[in-house]
C-alpha cells in the first residue's frame, strides 16, 4: 500500500531535486508542508502540481516567482473556463 506522505528527504531523493527548492516551493506558499512529529512531509495531493514546478525550475528554467504567476494565470484561465460553459449552458436554455 502506497503511503500518502513522503519526507521531504525521500522525495529530493527519489526525483534528483535540491532540497532548497521545495523548502522556496514552501517559503513562497506554493506547497504546503505537513509536519508529523518534528519532520516535514509533502502529501501525495501535492505530487502533480510539485512535478509541475519541478519541470518548469528544472526544465525551463524559471524561478520561483514566475512559477507563482504561472501558477496563478492557469487558475485565472480555468476559472474564465468555467464560467465561459456556464454561459453556454445559460444560453442553450434560452434558445
Amino acid at each position: 500500500m502506497e503511503t500518502e506522505f513522503i519526507t521531504i528527504t525521500e522525495y529530493c531523493i527519489n526525483y534528483d531535486i535540491d532540497p532548497s527548492f521545495i523548502v522556496a516551493l514552501e517559503e513562497s506558499g506554493l506547497i504546503i508542508f505537513t509536519i508529523i512529529g518534528e519532520e516535514k512531509f509533502i502529501h501525495q495531493e501535492q505530487f502533480s502540481e510539485l512535478d509541475k514546478y519541478i519541470h518548469l525550475h528544472y526544465d525551463l528554467q524559471i524561478n520561483i516567482e514566475g512559477i507563482d504567476a504561472i501558477r496563478h494565470l492557469l487558475q485565472k484561465v480555468s476559472q474564465m473556463q468555467e464560467e465561459i460553459r456556464e454561459l453556454n449552458k445559460k444560453l442553450r436554455l434560452h434558445e
